[in-house]
């Protein structure tokens, strides 16, 4: 009897650890910011997640590098002349675990990725675009969050990351 009890905590603990791993999905993006430009992030209200991100403005002439103006989340905004490296977390902010499916379009999401990341470059007028990009998360149908960040200038972008949807 004791042997049964221990291969099903073995079984248990072993399924337990499979979930929690595959609950952790890593995210990927960087490139050439031009001009006006957008990062945009979203994820599943159910998901949590971390983005670091790296940019580093580019030389402008042979003396120095230009400036780069950022607007963050929260509509803080900064200009910055050299690199710069920050952190953004991302909590949980509803229940919707039962979603099935996926959302596709500039910022997709589906249950094997719930957080997605892109760079968004040259982008014609600002306003109009972050207002398409959050234009789901404001249908209470759709269970997403979407966090955007501007960009005025012009920068090498680097993000890593990673999503975790339990």
């Amino acid at each position: 009897m004791r042997k049964a009890w221990l291969i099903f905590l073995l079984v248990l603990v072993i399924s337990a650890q499979l979930v929690v791993f595959s609950s952790f999905h890593d995210i990927e993006a960087g490139g050439i910011a031009n001009g006006n430009s957008v990062i945009g992030i979203a994820k599943w209200n159910y998901a949590q997640g971390m983005v670091r991100i790296s940019i580093t403005p580019a030389a402008q002439d042979l003396n120095g590098t230009g400036n780069v103006q950022i607007v963050l989340p929260n509509g803080t905004s900064r200009t910055i002349g050299s690199t710069y490296t920050f952190n953004l977390q991302f909590p949980r902010s509803g229940d919707s675990l039962g979603v099935n499916g996926a959302i596709s379009g500039p910022l997709a999401l589906s249950q094997s990725q719930p957080m997605n990341v892109t760079v968004f470059q040259n982008v014609g007028n600002v306003a109009d675009f972050v207002n398409t990009l959050k234009g789901g998360s404001s249908n209470s149908v759709i269970p997403i969050d979407v966090y955007v960040i501007e960009f005025y200038g012009q920068a090498d972008v680097e993000i890593s990351g990673y999503g975790m949807g339990i």
